[in-house]
């Protein structure tokens, strides 16, 4: 695997990781503990597939409807 391969799949990785809500730090640091990539991405997909709530909605008097 040629260097930018290997440098995309890692940004996209990251990039990922981030939009489930994970912090860089926080993968970095699973990484090191030794879960593998593969080990990874299942948690970040799990999280990327929930769905989002919904943000209440506010009345003019400002209470939630």
């Amino acid at each position: 695997m040629d260097k930018a391969t290997l440098l995309a799949g890692i940004a996209k990785l990251a990039k990922a990781g981030e939009q489930a809500g994970f912090t860089i730090e926080q993968l970095i640091a699973l990484l090191n503990a030794g879960v593998g990539v593969e080990c990874l991405i299942e948690p970040i997909a799990w999280r990327l597939e929930q769905p989002r709530p919904l943000a209440p909605i506010v009345s003019s008097s400002g209470w939630p409807v």
